[in-house]
């Protein structure tokens, strides 16, 4: 997950690097040196720095460890790390994209951290974190960087435009987008439609009208919900409610304008309201909407710390608690604007009373919907993506991406 979570550069570049420090070949000839890889993943380019600063720190305090740090790109983490599972050099510990975590374990990869994890360190983490990336009810991970999505929106062009407040359902979405595209010539809706998180912001919208992915192992995508969702997504783009040439707006490219004051609101996480208010953009947060009769669940998404089974597990686990302390944590989410998964960092004043964070971390202690922890679920997020980029730039209808869709999912959840 890149700091804006899953916004992936196609021409990034795989950034290997090693590292120790000197504290550990200054340990005692009496204590046994032992090795430990991790595999960390490049959220910004400040990774290049804290984690080589964590590493150091932590060999510090233990001695008799030496950690071999990689930080790589994102955009090629999983084939990096499925490469050197496959010559047999599998890292001890490692961040991975969640959706990546149930083939590792069907593969017989991980180490459940039951074993290791006291009540009392579980109780550390916000419930919702930890139950985000849960598989078959074990807790093999713990939770790296966490976001939850919430309905950013400027209250400037909302006042323009006469809106008194942010919409509560899409139909009155679609109301507002369009009067501010009117009356103020702005985008009213930003609308993901290139790239792989086009498949998330049409799913905000599907669970936002009672839709599902899939059901009982077979895609629901040809289900009614679904299928008004796109429908009304489609509508809203050729009622000039979105911006326009959507099928070019990467999630990157709308946060730009957004934070130029030129869109009137988007589903994102809190580094989008952290740019704005830098901006002097006055911007509002809200729960993302739902029709009338539908639940409103906010979106998290989340990253996990795994261990790879192989030899010292006991001193992997020493890293990865030393990983999950309150000051690595607070040095990591304030760096990277990312929402606190331990309780301890989230109750700090920067984070509790900052209005970029608290409305994120108010809807963290509420109900949230995680992305689903299948296997495959790359396969699965590719073709809703797919389809819904062709219905956006009506190489076909709405009806028959989704239908093509569908099978696709059917097929990789078997």
């Amino acid at each position: 997950m890149h700091r804006r979570l899953w916004a992936l550069g196609a021409m990034a570049t795989l950034l290997l690097s090693g590292c120790g420090s000197s504290t550990a070949s200054s340990s005692s000839s009496n204590s046994k040196q032992i090795t430990i890889t991790f595999d960390a993943m490049e959220y910004s380019a400040a990774s290049n720095k804290y984690f080589p600063a964590f590493v150091k720190e932590f060999e510090a305090s233990h001695p008799n460890i030496h950690v071999h740090l990689r930080v790589i790109n994102w955009s090629l983490g999983h084939q990096v790390l499925d490469t050197e599972i496959g010559g047999g050099h599998a890292p001890n510990v490692a961040i991975i994209g969640t959706r990546w975590l149930p083939s590792y374990v069907n593969s017989g990869l991980l180490v459940p951290l039951t074993s290791f994890m006291t009540p009392t360190f579980s109780k550390e983490f916000y419930p919702a974190a930890l139950a985000s990336i849960r598989y078959k009810n074990v807790q093999y991970s713990l939770p790296e960087a966490m976001s939850i999505r919430l309905m950013v929106y400027n209250k400037s062009l909302f006042s323009k435009a006469g809106i008194s407040g942010p919409p509560k359902t899409w139909s009155q979405l679609a109301t507002d987008a369009i009067k501010i595209h009117r009356i103020t010539g702005q985008s009213g809706y930003g609308l993901v439609g290139s790239q792989v998180e086009t498949s998330l912001d049409y799913w905000y919208t599907m669970w936002g009208f009672g839709g599902h992915i899939f059901r009982n192992g077979r895609g629901t995508l040809t289900s009614a919900p679904d299928l008004k969702a796109l429908e009304y997504l489609d509508n809203l783009i050729k009622s000039g409610g979105t911006e326009p040439n959507v099928t070019a707006s990467t999630r990157a490219g709308l946060e730009t304008q957004f934070s130029s004051g030129k869109v009137g609101m988007m589903i994102d996480g809190p580094w989008l309201v952290k740019e704005a208010l830098a901006n002097h953009i006055p911007v509002g947060v809200a729960s993302i909407p739902a029709q009338p009769g539908v639940s409103p669940l906010n979106p998290a998404i989340t990253d996990s710390m795994v261990m790879f089974k192989g030899p010292n597990e006991k001193a992997s686990w020493e890293f990865m608690k030393f990983m999950f302390t309150k000051p690595i944590r607070t040095t990591f989410d304030k760096t990277e604007g990312m929402l606190p998964t331990m309780k301890t960092v989230g109750a700090e004043s920067y984070f509790e009373k900052s209005p970029v964070f608290r409305p994120y971390l108010k809807a963290l202690s509420g109900p949230t919907r995680h992305e689903p922890v299948v296997p495959h679920f790359d396969a699965i997020s590719l073709a809703v993506t797919n389809a819904v980029e062709a219905a956006y730039s009506h190489v076909t209808s709405p009806q028959q991406a989704l239908s093509q869709a569908n099978a696709k999912v059917t097929a990789a959840l078997r």
